[in-house]
Parts: structure tokens; sequence; C-alpha cells
């Protein structure tokens, strides 16, 4: 089987939405070709776009086996591991389960993720609307009270939450390159 048309053909049947016959397609082609990192740095994307995370992990994996520095597949096992992750804390925080040593150690993984992408921020926070403007004239005493309780945040700022990013087939990590 030829490595290249094996690939332009998985990627015809995935295009043509028989994601079934790619990964087949790029199976017979991995087990074909051994040591080509193609068929499964196809494979980790397609894995990676259906939101099969794990699979997505495991096939950037096999593509470090056969080349340790190719950024396309850290890539995918970056966003794959923090969609994973960011899909279990929502439903870890949604039953109210982030406590101890699980909440310090997701507070640990952000800041090493903040510092990684050179960003304070991972999610930049929704922007807080000013307060409706006052008519002029002169402004009493209660209505001076009342407008600096206004200038005042409505509620605490909380640390954003990391979201999964939604990607087509570009690299994740284009926009930090």
């Amino acid at each position: 089987m030829d490595l290249p048309q094996a690939l332009t053909q998985a990627r015809s049947a995935q295009e043509a939405g028989d994601v079934t016959k790619a990964a087949e397609l790029l199976e017979q082609a991995a087990r074909a070709h051994p040591g080509a990192k193609e068929p499964w740095l196809q494979q980790a994307q397609m894995h990676l776009e259906a939101r099969r995370y794990g699979q997505a992990i495991v096939a950037a994996q096999e593509v470090l086996q056969r080349d340790v520095g190719d950024i396309t597949a850290h890539s995918i096992m970056a966003v794959a591991g923090l969609r994973a992750s960011a899909l279990a804390l929502g439903h870890l925080r949604q039953g109210n389960a982030v406590q101890g040593s699980t909440r310090e150690e997701a507070q640990t993984l952000t800041q090493t993720i903040r510092e990684a992408i050179g960003e304070t921020v991972l999610v930049a926070p929704e922007p807080v609307q000013a307060p409706p403007a006052r008519p002029a004239g002169p402004v009493r005493r209660r209505e001076a009270h009342s407008a600096s309780a206004s200038a005042r945040p409505l509620r605490p700022v909380e640390p954003p939450v990391a979201r999964p990013a939604t990607t087509g087939s570009r690299n994740p990590f284009s926009a930090l390159q």
C-alpha cells in the first residue's frame, strides 16, 4: 500500500463523513509503514476533532515515538489533555466536589499553563458594564452614597475557568508560535 495514496484516501473518506473507513485506512497504513508518523498524526487529528481525547493522546504519543520533536503531536496532546481535564473539572464543579488536594493541584496546573503560554489569564473575563449615566444637576447626599455604591463591583471577580477551545483541522497552538 502506497503511503501518500492511503493518506489521501483516508482524508477523502473523512471529508465524506465516513470516519470508520478513514480510521481503517489509517490503521492499514500504520501497519504497512510502521516507521511512518503520518498515519498516526492524521488519526490523532481525526480523534481530536471527534472529541475522542484519550484516543487522540494515544495516537499523538505514537507520532512522538517516531518523531520526538513533532510540534503538532505535542499540541494535540496538550489540547486533548486540557479539554479532557476541563470536562472532568466541570463535572466536579457542578457537584461542588473540587476540594482539598484536587483543588490545589488544579491551581498549580493553571499557574503552570499560564507561565508556559506567557499569559496571566487563560480565558479573558467578560467585560463589566458601566453603570447607567446619572442626569446632570445637584447631587444630594443620598444620591452620592448610592453612586459610590454602584461604582463598586457587584460581585467578586472569580478566576476564569479554562474552557475547551474549538479547533477545526488547524494547529491549536498556531497562535503561540
